[in-house]
């Protein structure tokens, strides 16, 4: 602007253009630039933009004519007086006398314009658009936010810490548009909807409140009714595919929607997904008082659609390669809103057939719901007490019997009561499935014995239901105990059509993940979840993102991490129906992923919320009720008491017959002392159990250790091959660096080229291990002090004090180091000091 250049800003209803358009206001007056500030009226008569910006111009009493000739003419005295600048928000929306007088302006004195309208895809060809009046223009479009960029903003606003589940929930309802985001956040906080407890604001049972109906109302009202009520039909069904949402409301109201930014399409699986936008919109018809208008509209519903309009279940999709490419990060919120308004109705709809009707069916369709989130209170009892089985299918008699037993698991009932359920009060003809099932809830609840191995082994050999089941649980025991090859091996005698497969799916990735194998389960858990989210199965996406979170883990992915668990953290989805259920774990690995990124604030809060999931299993990787407990003590305390304490939960994970989340907390343990003669026993460990991918960390470690530089190069090809290439890098560059202080120039230099090789490979590291790379340059001034600080031993508040900063701004900087540098440790950090 200041170079005369003039700036056209696009964004969505509430996407920030107007906070935009003020903050530069504000930094154009600090330097002294003389502001002209419109905006747009609609409807408004000749000029009105101009006599709102200028008051106290007394043309008000003059007929237009005067006025035509008597605002150019005062405007150019202004704009002439020094550096100027034409703000103009919804400039799309200035009337056409104002349009005319400010292309006149610009024209005669070069000043810049800077406009904000809204983007709309059904734009006319002969509508106002900046870059057609002004030259030369620069177009910023503002997208939406991503869930990490929400959570700093909601910090920003709030005054403190966020908890990831309220930054996620803001996230899904307002779709990434910050003017959503704060008008939740600031509602809510005057209503006492969200709660602080010491420094972290928690959500609350419900964010919506009446201050936030005029929001809605804002975006809402400016279109016609016919345009309202499609939308309030498209709230009341849920995410409808594109063929059942233009036969409910037309082509051409469907395609008018999405030109206003109204709907969006997500991919599902085989097909798109037709949901409401921003997600918020759905909150605000919900709210909304029974009427005859919204009775009428779920009558119409009904007549077109039908009393239930299903889904098509989806095929196998192809697998892509990079879990990325299954979930785009703007689709996050509204994956999550589009799967909340799908459990809403459906909960309605299964209640209220069970109701009518409480069949085994209509019993299992709804307990089965209602294990997979938050359900109104009441109704799970009703159901396992009003639902007769005298009569049932023996298959759909066991099934309600173990939906009932894994209620009972999260009410933390004995597992005499469970076995009890699980048994029954008569025989359904099937009690090697009945046995298979209790040898599984007592392996996912105290440990896994070899006797159990041999039982269920025998089980598994059984024809029929009772080997199917017999042989599901056999794989989660073999996978857990650490025999993940035997595990894979046991996929092959299992059936692929019927009920199997779902239950199998999850397993397979956990085992793929337990043998060391993380690209093939993050390949596996991505194929998997577009399946899932075409079937709006919500305990499978839990358990197919813990698949993917821990794969990437595995591969030092830490903020891919983040998103691929993202959609079940801001849906708050649970999987309290499955064995061996992930909802705790998959907390706790968000957790870690969180403490490895540099978002400290974030742990305790995820760890709370996965401490909410009673009764899940203990035997899941990071799943352990210990678990948590030694996390804290790596932020809290010394890498020596933390060590010890994974290294205690190890223990006790290996003496119940976990052993390969025993394993995991040994390498956690290492990760932070490392110890010589603990790594190499843990290789033999590690190497009895199948772990490749593992092996090649400690073989890292143990070369990094002893400055072995070609045996880092060996560890970082093996850890290539297995698509851990973040981590690669990393070592490759500890390799060349061990060569160049050696005095080895040319073998530094092949190790170099090695990567080169990588990063140009059709599988490269990420952006964030490029970021690494690059490093050593990539510091900038600020953040170089706060390293040599660092390296001499100051803790935050004397860096604080130091450099004249806040806390916050000296943890932000740490933050943005450990990104940059891989950094996890602060000795680690100090390595990168100058002074070194």
């Amino acid at each position: 602007m200041i170079d005369g250049t003039s700036v056209s800003v696009i964004g969505q209803h509430w996407s920030g253009r107007t906070e935009l358009l003020k903050r530069s206001a504000d930094a154009l007056r600090a330097i002294g630039l003389a502001i002209v500030q419109l905006r747009g009226i609609e409807h408004a008569r000749p000029l009105e933009a101009f006599k709102v910006a200028l008051p106290n111009l007394p043309a008000n009493r003059r007929p237009d004519a005067e006025l035509a000739i008597e605002l150019p003419r005062a405007i150019t005295e202004l704009l002439s007086e020094g550096p100027a600048v034409v703000l103009v928000d919804d400039i799309d929306l200035l009337d056409e006398a104002s349009w005319v007088l400010l292309e006149q302006i610009h024209k005669a004195t070069g000043v810049p314009i800077v406009g904000t309208s809204e983007s709309r895809s059904d734009i006319e060809p002969d509508e106002r658009l900046l870059i057609r009046m002004a030259h030369p223009v620069v177009k910023l479009t503002l997208e939406e936010l991503r869930l990490d960029a929400i959570h700093d903003l909601l910090e920003e606003r709030l005054g403190d810490q966020v908890a990831p589940s309220l930054s996620g929930r803001i996230h899904m309802k307002s779709g990434g548009l910050p003017g959503y985001a704060i008008a939740f956040a600031d509602s809510a906080k005057r209503r006492a909807k969200i709660r602080k407890q010491g420094n972290v604001w928690h959500d609350g049972a419900d964010l919506w409140s009446d201050e936030l109906e005029g929001a809605f109302e804002s975006l809402l009202y400016r279109y016609s009714e016919e345009t309202r009520e499609a939308l309030e039909m498209l709230v009341a069904t849920g995410p409808l595919s594109v063929d059942q949402a233009t036969t409910l409301v037309g082509q051409e109201e469907i395609e008018r929607l999405e030109g206003r930014g109204l709907v969006r399409l997500f991919s599902a699986g085989t097909g798109p997904r037709v949901t409401v936008n921003p997600p918020g919109i759905s909150d605000y018809f919900r709210h909304r008082a029974p009427s005859v208008r919204g009775v009428r509209l779920r009558h119409q519903i009904e007549e077109v659609l039908g009393p239930e309009f299903g889904m098509e279940i989806a095929e196998q999709p192809q697998v892509p390669r990079q879990f990325a490419d299954v979930i785009p990060n703007p689709e996050v919120p509204l994956v999550a809103r589009a799967f909340r308004d799908r459990f809403e109705a459906d909960l309605a709809r299964t209640w209220a057939n069970w109701s009518e009707r409480p069949t085994p069916g209509t019993g299992i369709a709804a307990l089965e719901l209602r294990l997979t989130g938050d359900s109104p209170e009441g109704q799970i009892e009703a159901i396992v007490d009003g639902t007769p089985l005298d009569a049932a299918e023996p298959i759909e008699a066991l099934y309600f019997r173990y939906l009932h037993a894994r209620w009972l698991v999260t009410q933390q009932r004995p597992l005499e009561t469970i076995e009890e359920t699980l048994q029954g009060s008569s025989d359904l003809g099937h009690p090697g499935a009945v046995e298979a099932l209790t040898i599984g809830f007592r392996a996912e609840q105290i440990e896994i014995t070899d006797e159990m191995l041999t039982r269920i082994e025998e089980i598994s050999e059984l024809p029929g239901m009772e080997g199917d089941v017999g042989g599901l649980i056999l794989i989660a025991m073999h996978a857990l105990g650490g025999r993940p090859a035997t595990a894979l091996e046991q996929f092959a005698k299992l059936p692929d059509t019927g009920w199997v497969p779902r239950f199998a799916a999850p397993l397979r990735g956990l085992a793929l993940v337990t043998a060391g194998r993380p690209q093939e389960a993050l390949e596996w858990a991505s194929s998997q979840l577009s399946v899932a989210r075409e079937r709006f199965d919500r305990s499978a996406v839990v358990a197919q993102a813990y698949v993917a979170v821990m794969a990437l883990l595995t591969m030092s992915r830490y903020a891919d991490a983040t998103a691929a668990g993202s959609i079940a953290a801001s849906g708050q989805f649970q999987a309290a129906n499955m064995l061996f259920g992930p909802d705790r774990a998959l907390m706790n690995a968000l957790a870690i992923a969180a403490r490895r990124s540099g978002r400290i604030s974030s742990v305790g809060t995820l760890i709370e919320r996965g401490e909410s999931y009673k009764g899940r299993s203990d035997a899941v990787p990071m799943g352990a009720l210990g678990f948590p407990a030694a996390m804290v003590t790596e932020i809290d305390s010394t890498a020596e008491e933390t060590s010890a304490a994974y290294r205690a939960l190890a223990a006790e994970l290996s003496g119940r017959g976990y052993e390969f989340s025993a394993a995991g907390s040994s390498m956690l343990a290492m990760l932070l002392d490392f110890d010589i003669d603990a790594a190499v026993a843990e290789r033999s460990r590690l190497e009895y159990l199948g772990g490749t991918v593992f092996l090649a960390y400690l073989d890292a470690r143990i070369a990094h250790h002893n400055r072995d530089a070609d045996g880092l190069v060996e560890a970082a090809r093996w850890l290539r091959r297995e698509h851990a290439n973040d981590s690669a890098l990393k070592y490759f560059l500890a390799a060349a660096r061990l060569h160049r202080e050696a005095g080895d120039e040319d073998r530094a230099t092949e190790v170099r080229e090695e990567v080169a090789a990588l990063m140009a490979s059709e599988d490269p590291a990420t952006e964030v291990a490029l970021t690494q790379v690059e490093s050593s340059l990539g510091f900038t001034q600020r953040e170089r002090e706060i390293i040599d600080l660092v390296a001499e031993g100051m803790n935050n508040p004397a860096i604080a004090s130091a450099l004249s900063l806040s806390v916050r701004t000296v943890e932000t900087h740490l933050r943005n180091i450990r990104r940059k540098s891989g950094a996890l440790e602060r000795e680690e950090i100090g390595e990168y000091s100058t002074h070194r």
